[in-house]
């Protein structure tokens, strides 16, 4: 047989593997009957099963090349499925692989906060799943499967995408190598975040959050910021944010009863570069917005890190009236020395520290700590994951002055932000 004939072959043989983990039988008879026929690229697909996040870490063990995982949050724990998707990409290192959430239950597992925390590739509700929707997933994944794997295949068979997205100047990492080649307008779903005043359940600032579509799936900006050195590319996507919060900042102003923040994330280490710092400044000094209107949200890796430059280039912006909030307060070891010697004008409590935390005693008392760390450093505190009244009702009456949440006010596509703000408070109590 020729070499043509036998790749003919190999390509016939060769399936593509989807794992469908759900504690469901009905969902594993109505997706085999629906993906019996499908083909892609030649190759038909082979349908593997799990009735649970255990069973699903056997079946990954026995197979490495799985490109997909459709797969269920809820099974023998509330959180198994997401607990699952950390062990595909921590534990297994398997990046190119994709996952979609399907649920039954979103009220377990928020959208929002899923797509935000999880690297996962896609989220459904199992009452919006046609067969013809199930279809188009499964070809898109497969689709994204193999272009991360050529992606890889050119940078180094023997490199992992979670190695190569350090790796930078002659051979950079597999995203990083993705996003220098990426048109922001297109590639990057933006939602807006409503933060509230507690007192008054009024809005005080719109947190705008990002997601860049790449072949590893929906990336978050901390995710993204991970992949990027100092560099071009770095300087273009944070030029990209900065017009996109003058832009909403304008369009937001005359809709509010008083003026409101618009807050980005900080991508990477652009603030201690010279050259991303004087892109920033230049934009902000056209812009000409008032003191106060925007607002950068850095990581405690880049606010804690100790970089010499970085106290002068706070002091410059903070000259043109930017402030500064540090996100994920308390989810890593506090340096309260280095935080004293470079105060930021907000805390933002880490959602770990947030969400339903009425009856557990020891996050509470973490929480109130929280609190109090910024009643010292005379800066405000910002609750993030409101889920539930009971929570908003803690942090109010701890005296933490801002807070941002579903159950105060959900993320929203900016372009909504102008009906909502035209209300001038929550529905919050």
């Amino acid at each position: 047989m020729n070499p043509e004939s036998q790749a003919a072959v190999q390509a016939r043989t060769e399936r593509w593997k989807v794992l469908l983990v759900d504690d469901e039988p009905a969902v594993h008879e109505v997706s085999r009957l629906v993906l019996a026929d499908i083909c892609f690229e030649g190759r038909e697909v082979e349908l593997l099963s799990a009735s649970s996040a255990a069973e699903a870490r056997e079946v990954l063990s026995r197979n490495t090349d799985i490109a997909l995982v459709l797969l269920d949050v809820v099974m023998e724990t509330d959180d198994a499925g997401m607990a699952l998707v950390q062990f595909i990409r921590g534990h297994c290192g398997a990046r190119e692989t994709q996952i979609v959430v399907r649920t039954g239950q979103p009220g377990m597992a928020p959208e929002r906060d899923v797509v935000l925390r999880y690297e996962i590739n896609g989220y459904v509700l199992k009452t919006e799943l046609s067969a013809q929707r199930l279809h188009s997933i499964v070809i898109s994944a497969l689709r994204n499967y193999r272009h991360a794997r050529s992606l890889r295949s050119v940078l180094g068979p023997d490199a992992g995408l979670s190695q190569l997205a350090r790796r930078s100047d002659a051979a950079p990492g597999a995203l990083a190598l993705e996003l220098a080649g990426l048109n922001e307008n297109e590639s990057v779903l933006m939602q807006a975040q409503p933060e509230i005043v507690l007192a008054s359940n009024m809005v005080s600032g719109i947190e705008l959050v990002p997601q860049w579509k790449t072949s590893l799936g929906l990336l978050s900006a901390a995710r993204i910021c991970d992949a990027m050195q100092e560099g071009p590319t770095q300087t273009r996507i944070m030029r990209w944010m900065l017009s996109q919060a003058i832009f909403w900042a304008r369009s937001w102003r005359t809709s509010a009863e008083e003026p409101i923040r618009v807050s980005i994330p900080i991508v990477g280490q652009c603030l201690a570069s010279r050259g991303a710092l004087t892109a920033v400044i230049d934009a902000l000094d056209e812009a000409d917005l008032p003191r106060g209107s925007l607002d950068f949200l850095v990581n405690e890796g880049t606010w804690l890190g100790g970089h010499p430059d970085l106290k002068a280039a706070v002091a410059a912006l903070h000259e043109m009236g930017v402030t500064f909030t540090l996100t994920d307060f308390g989810a890593q070891r506090i340096a309260l020395q280095r935080l004293n010697q470079l105060v930021p004008d907000r805390l933002k409590i880490h959602r770990l520290f947030v969400r339903e935390l009425a009856n557990d005693p020891d996050r509470l008392a973490l929480a109130r700590s929280l609190i109090a760390l910024a009643h010292t450093l005379k800066i405000e505190a910002i609750a993030d994951g409101i889920s539930c009244d009971s929570d908003a009702q803690f942090f109010k009456w701890e005296g933490c002055q801002l807070a941002q949440g579903d159950a105060l006010a959900p993320a929203c596509a900016p372009a909504d932000v102008t009906e909502f703000l035209r209300h001038g408070k929550t529905s919050a109590h």
